[in-house]
């Protein structure tokens, strides 16, 4: 049995951890980026707003005139601005001030009384005035080794410079104390989940360690089965104890039982399913029915039945996405709306000629069982006296009308009643219906079917298709409803041979006989 060299717990750990802590990493290193270059805008505004405030207030106070260079001394119109210089750079601001003035190719600077050539970095910053007309600006320049935040603004009527300095050490003094603030926070921050993380995985690996123990304690018969699980951490060990002790687990057995008992409940669901059905085969004085129905699986999706009421037959054939058990639970919400028809005839009977509004009653059921399946249907009311038929159609594939009474049939006797054709059913509870209205005659035959015959297909992928069940209505057709089911099922039989049925298929075919 193999050693556990990584414990699993120490993996977590250390994927919490890496994980925290480069979540943490990321998020400070954004969040103190953004503010640093807030930071940045606002100080740079600031200077440069001093430098011009402080340009305008100083030219207010000059009046007319310019600043010029006279025998190695700084004049404005021929007079000595030294006393009102030295109370306007003076003030108490928090910057470094002072006054350049440019002069041909180069540019003297004023401070403290005293007149002297500007360093070569502030002249070159200062060239833009003359070379690309910047008057206003704020720069980054080094001067004696110290960086600097430069702010000037150019008076070219008076000739002179206004320049606003501040080192970016004293600029950003608060940006750096948050930013070391930030990096003990965050340490401080990275401790507790440390101490969270080890709390968080202690659970789960001591779940583990208790089951690996129980293993170890049951593990002595020889099992056949094994299971593989690379690794040196509780689950690899695990893995080796189940291969030890596979032959005494019982699982097996209850899984037996429990595919017994849900078999056991699939059967008796298919009971109750097929009591939704009519008898196979229905016959009168006027109209003779015979219907088929397979199930995919043990309980199917479509559905078809009939309702009798006076001279009145209500016909019923509907078709829920999908099959199983799911689809045969909605084919019960659709039974239940036929069996309820003679509760609605006692305040409403003409319901029963009114097919379309027995399509809207069926889909406010269907949309109160769930939006997860709808329902394709088609409804018909045929009068035994007046020999009506209206029928309604809630997307479901069209039935085919012909007449059999004729000597032979073609392929042109086939119509199908695609008339009065609306939404499924569940698809929108307010829908409506519309209604087409035929005349029948004696022999007319209606064959009524799901898309489960025209869809099938045989095992070359090849769909059965309605152009081949019209080929074999054609050679059945003339017969009974039941020599006509009969054939066109043996047709189908043939075509799909021994390939399983990927969904429910429904066929009923229905004759008046006289």
């Amino acid at each position: 049995m193999r050693q556990v060299r990584f414990p699993l717990k120490l993996k977590l750990l250390t994927l919490m951890i890496v994980l925290i802590a480069a979540s943490l990493t990321v998020f400070v290193g954004i969040a103190l980026k953004t503010f640093k270059e807030d930071k940045s805008a606002y100080i740079f505004e600031t200077l440069l707003s001093e430098a011009s405030s402080e340009q305008i207030i100083l030219s207010q106070k000059l009046g007319d005139g310019s600043f010029k260079i006279k025998n190695s001394n700084l004049v404005f119109n021929d007079t000595d601005p030294s006393p009102l210089l030295k109370e306007q750079l003076e003030k108490e601001s928090g910057y470094d001030v002072k006054i350049v003035v440019p002069e041909q190719t180069s540019f003297l600077q004023w401070k403290e009384g005293k007149l002297s050539q500007v360093t070569p970095a502030e002249g070159e910053l200062l060239a833009d005035i003359t070379k690309q007309s910047i008057n206003q600006a704020v720069k980054e320049i080094k001067l004696d080794g110290v960086k600097y935040l430069y702010a000037y603004d150019y008076n070219p009527q008076l000739n002179y410079i206004y320049v606003v300095m501040l080192s970016q050490e004293k600029a950003f003094s608060v940006t750096q104390y948050l930013i070391n603030k930030s990096m003990l926070y965050g340490a401080f921050i990275l401790g507790i989940a440390m101490l969270l993380s080890v709390f968080l995985a202690r659970p789960l690996t001591a779940q583990l360690e208790t089951l690996f123990g129980m293993t170890q304690e049951i593990a002595k018969g020889n099992f056949n089965k094994r299971v593989s699980i690379k690794g040196h951490d509780e689950v690899g060990a695990l893995s080796d104890s189940v291969n030890d002790m596979a032959d005494k687990i019982v699982v097996y057995m209850e899984e037996m039982k429990e595919k017994a008992r849900l078999e056991n409940e699939v059967q008796v669901a298919q009971l109750v399913q097929s009591s939704f059905f009519p008898t196979t085969s229905l016959s009168d004085n006027v109209l003779s029915t015979h219907g088929h129905f397979e199930p995919a699986t043990e309980c199917g999706g479509d559905w078809w039945g009939f309702y009798d009421q006076g001279d009145w037959r209500v016909f019923f054939i509907a078709d829920a996405t999908g099959h199983g058990v799911p689809a045969a639970l909605l084919t019960a919400t659709i039974n239940c709306c036929k069996s309820s028809l003679g509760f609605i005839l006692e305040t409403r009977p003409q319901i029963l000629s009114e097919p379309n509004e027995i399509l809207r009653y069926m889909n406010q059921a269907v949309c109160g069982a769930g939006k997860e399946i709808q329902v394709t249907c088609f409804v018909a009311s045929f009068n035994r006296k007046t020999r009506e038929f209206k029928f309604s159609n809630a997307s479901h594939t069209p039935p085919l009308l012909f007449n059999g009474g004729q000597a032979e049939l073609a392929k042109d006797n086939f119509q199908p009643l695609i008339e009065a054709n609306g939404p499924r059913l569940g698809q929108k509870l307010d829908s409506k219906f519309e209604c087409e209205t035929l005349n029948l005659k004696t022999h007319d035959t209606i064959f009524f079917y799901t898309d489960g015959l025209t869809e099938a297909e045989n095992a070359e992928g090849t769909r059965y298709g309605e152009r081949r069940l019209i080929k074999s209505l054609v050679q059945h057709g003339l017969g009974s409803p039941e020599e006509i089911i009969k054939g066109v099922m043996g047709d189908f039989q043939v075509f799909v041979s021994d390939k399983p049925k990927n969904d429910d298929l429904t066929a009923v075919s229905m004759k008046v006989i006289s």
